[in-house]
This record gives C-alpha cells, structure tokens and sequence, in this order.
C-alpha cells in the first residue's frame, strides 16, 4: 500500500477511524492522508451572505487536523506519515477527487452517530463512497479496535464468481495478513438457490485454492443476520463484501434495516470492487 485515505469530520467516530488507519499505514509501510471537506456557514437573513469567508474556513480546518494529527500520532505504536487536506466541496465529489489523484490503495471510513439522524447523514455518505468510488473501503464501527487480523469472511452469493470478485486484492489482504479465509453463503429453505451455482462454488474453489478458504452454508431468513451471527460465532476480525447493483450492501449498511448491522458489532467492513 502506498497511501490510505480518511475523511475526517472530527468526531469520535472520525478519530477511531483514524487510528484504525494509522495503525494499518505502519502494518504496510503506508502514508496516511486526513481528509476534511467543509462547507461556507450562511446566515439566515434575507439577504443572505457567509457567516465566515473561506479563507477563515480553510484556517480552522487545517488547525483541526493538525490536532487530530497528533492525537493519532500518540496513539499509534510506530511512527508514520501523515499528510492534511481541507477543501470547501461536497464530500462525494471531493473525496473521489482527491482520490483520483492520489490513487491511494484503501479508503478508510469511520460509520456512527449520536442519533438516528447522524448516523442516517454518515450512512448515506458512506453508501455514496461505497458504490460510485472505484477504490476499496473499509468502514469501521465505532467500537472497533485495530487487532490483528487472523480471520476474514467473503460474503459471497456464487453469481458470475470469475467476474465479479476481485481476486488479486482479496488475495493480497489475506496473504499479508497471513489470515484464514472463510468464505459465506447465506440461504434459507434453498430459496436463493439457482442453476449454475453448484459449477460457481466449484469455479471458486478454484481460484482461491492457494489460500486455502473454508467455505461456509448459513441458513438464516435474513442475509444480514446471517453474516453478523456467523461473523461472531466465527470470531471474524473483517468482512468483505463485493458491491454489486443488488441490494446486499444496501441491506447491511442501511439504518433502517432491523439489525443495523455495522451500529450493534465490531467488525469491519472491506467493500472491494469487482
């Protein structure tokens, strides 16, 4: 890895995340760059003009991480590199800039919120990162500690396996960490089950021979359910799930769904593209 990327807002969850990553960018030798988008405060009068000129907006958020900076510096065992930028953008569009330019190998997103609202409003931006970035994501609840990461579960539905999972990624990741890999496939009464998956377990089973994967039938009526029961029974220190135009990560991110599953576990999240 050469850089990771965290969008910052300040909060608890933002600083976690930060020393997620942190402690991620010294595991591979990576940079880790802090990234904060604002917008001009308006006042609400008629003739409505900015509360603060963006000059004073850039000022007080390059101050802010600065201090996030350095909280995370002293949290981490090992030293590492860590680079700031502020800008006046709307995060989805400045965050897919910056990556863009950057090219950083993971973006690093904390997912929380003291109410129903603000956990609604980060939700939906880590929706909107998950499915228009190209760039892998990993979402980090707001309990989770950065532990060493022994087993990693593939959320998979055995459709079109060759062409939707990412291989070389999903192998780099259980290699580096020398992880177990236990691959997940939730079903109930065999009402998802269609013609071909059989040849696209096998198919699988295939491609990841050299890690050895153990694969996993998890009968539960509910996908979401299923993966979190499995994941803590199974002790899984991440999940990786591959977003697709179905609704698996609409279903396990969204805040309205039952189990909120990312608000009630610890477990991190690695969306990867196919």
């Amino acid at each position: 890895m050469n850089t990771i990327i965290v969008p910052v807002d300040f909060s608890t969850t933002a600083a976690n995340a930060a020393e997620f990553a942190g402690n991620l960018a010294a595991f591979y030798g990576a940079d880790l760059l802090l990234y904060h988008t604002y917008d001009t405060p308006v006042s609400l009068s008629e003739s409505a003009y900015p509360v603060f000129d963006s000059t004073e907006m850039q000022k007080t958020a390059m101050l802010e991480l600065e201090i996030l900076k350095e909280n995370t510096l002293a949290k981490l065992k090992y030293n590492i590199t860590i680079n700031l930028r502020a800008e006046m953008s709307v995060l989805e569009i400045g965050l897919e800039s910056v990556c863009d330019e950057v090219k950083p190998s993971l973006v690093v997103m904390g997912l929380s919120g003291k109410n129903s609202l603000s956990r609604l409003i980060v939700g939906s931006n880590t929706i909107k990162a998950i499915h228009h970035l190209k760039y892998p994501i990993l979402v980090i609840p707001a309990k989770a500690d950065f532990l060493p990461i022994r087993k990693i579960g593939l959320a998979c539905d055995y459709k079109q396996v060759v062409i939707n999972t990412p291989l070389e990624l999903l192998k780099k990741v259980v290699k580096d960490f020398r992880a177990e890999l236990h691959v997940m496939n939730v079903d109930f009464e065999n009402k998802n089950f269609v013609p071909g998956m059989i040849q696209e377990s096998v198919m699988l089973t295939e491609l990841l021979k050299d890690l050895k994967p153990e694969f996993h039938s998890i009968e539960a009526p509910d996908v979401v359910e299923g993966l979190n029961t499995f994941a803590q029974m199974a002790k899984l220190d991440w999940i990786v799930v591959i977003p697709k135009k179905h609704t698996l990560v609409q279903k396990i991110f969204t805040t309205s769904h039952t189990q909120q599953m990312l608000y009630h576990t610890t477990v991190p999240i690695l969306c990867i593209h196919e």
